[in-house]
């Protein structure tokens, strides 16, 4: 299903995170940050585990950079790499908060206007509904990193199909706990922001499932040039 994905610098556009140059005339020098792949965080203070269906299987993406970016969001590469990884699968789900200027090729799938009293309710129990965004190539699933992630108001679904059940779209316009629901089983990976945007959360149905999808994440990030470091290698490689 996770495809080999090979990152053409010269059709994503050269990366623009960079530090500001030390004098006049001196060429900026870019700054790639540093992945993590984590499979044990503190969720509490990462605040994923609402994100994280019953069962699934996870890892925690961060970065570093140096010097650091402050509330800079999620770092051009990274979305880059996401953004090519996902639609390897095929077509990707997310909410839709700001409909001005969207890319290309991007479906929306607004929602209906309930009636106030249904309104207030969900309000009360933070269940009120987000328009849907489907996207199937990269500009359009980058778009997703635009769409209130800091805050995390995010979450993004790549589908098996290039449609959503019923089922599906209701949980993904509403859902802001999924530790009580099943993985969407028209769903093969869920992407979802960790505090203040500042870490993407994948989950996927089965540790298999999620592998193949971190093996492509690790393969495309490394040949963008980016340095991935992995807990799972960590650990492997450490004596017993």
């Amino acid at each position: 299903m996770w495809k080999q994905v090979v990152i053409d610098d010269s059709a994503i556009g050269p990366y623009d995170t960079m530090t500001p140059p030390i004098a006049a005339g001196t060429t900026p020098m870019r700054v790639f940050p540093i992945i993590h792949i984590s499979r044990s965080w503190n969720e509490h203070t990462s605040r994923t585990a609402e994100s994280r269906p019953a069962r699934s299987a996870a890892v925690l993406l961060t970065w570093t950079m140096d010097p650091p970016a402050i509330d800079a969001g999620v770092p051009v590469p990274i979305i880059d790499v996401v953004a090519h990884v996902a639609t390897t699968s095929g077509t990707v789900a997310f909410r839709l908060f700001f409909a001005e200027d969207l890319p290309a090729g991007i479906k929306r799938v607004p929602m209906v206007r309930p009636p106030l009293p249904e309104r207030i309710y969900q309000r009360l129990t933070h269940t009120w509904p987000a328009n849907i965004a489907i996207a199937m190539d990269a500009p359009g699933v980058a778009e997703l990193f635009a769409q209130d992630w800091q805050l995390q108001g995010q979450t993004a679904l790549v589908l098996r199909d290039s449609a959503l059940t019923d089922d599906t779209l209701e949980h993904l316009r509403r859902l802001r706990d999924w530790r009580g629901v099943d993985f969407p089983a028209d769903a093969c990976l869920l992407i979802a922001p960790a505090v203040d945007g500042d870490g993407i959360l994948f989950a996927a149905a089965s540790a298999q499932e999620l592998a193949g999808v971190v093996s492509a994440l690790r393969q495309a990030f490394e040949e963008a040039g980016l340095t991935v470091t992995d807990d799972a290698v960590a650990d492997s490689a450490s004596p017993h």
